[in-house]
């Protein structure tokens, strides 16, 4: 009977959930596949926040936790968490590698010496260029900055004739 007495039922409740948030988390890194679905699939956000919610167990639980508990509880938070960075470093690789290509085209799209400053900006480009010019003109309240009709402006119309004036 000395077995059953080793045995903590709230102890076990406690490490099962931290494991299934583990898990979660593992699963939200792309780690390991969906069991529902079999697939490999990656969302960083709600990793970090899983990874969140077990920290906050952390924290809400310190001096509460029985020494197992809580060596189980930080190892589990330091492996999601070096798991995380590293996650988060190949998904910002894979962008770059993405991004690589496209600006290799756009560079050998443009012109070179003086047709690249005749040529056209590209459209999306024109109404960043557009807004950009804007917002200065209106820091500046020089040409360029749209009208903004006042109310005296909107109220009065035409200007009214002098006399004598026909």
């Amino acid at each position: 009977m000395s077995g059953e007495s080793d045995f903590d039922k709230d102890e076990a409740l406690f490490l099962s959930i931290m494991y299934s948030f583990h898990a979660a988390a593992m699963q939200q890194m792309g780690k390991i596949a969906n069991p529902l679905t079999g697939k490999v699939e990656r969302d960083l956000n709600a990793a970090r926040g899983t990874i969140d919610v077990l920290i906050m167990f952390q924290k809400k639980t310190q001096g509460n936790l029985k020494d197992r508990e809580r060596r189980i509880l930080n190892n589990l938070v330091t492996e999601l968490q070096l798991n995380f960075v590293d996650e988060s470093k190949r998904a910002a690789a894979a962008e770059e590698k993405e991004r690589a290509p496209q600006e290799k085209a756009e560079v050998a799209a443009e012109p070179a010496g003086e047709e690249a400053e005749a040529a056209p900006p590209a459209p999306e480009e024109v109404g960043a260029e557009e807004e950009k010019e804007k917002v200065a003109a209106e820091a500046e309240g020089g040409e360029g900055a749209p009208e903004r009709p006042t109310k005296k402006k909107a109220k009065r119309g035409r200007r009214p004739e002098k006399k004598g004036e026909s």
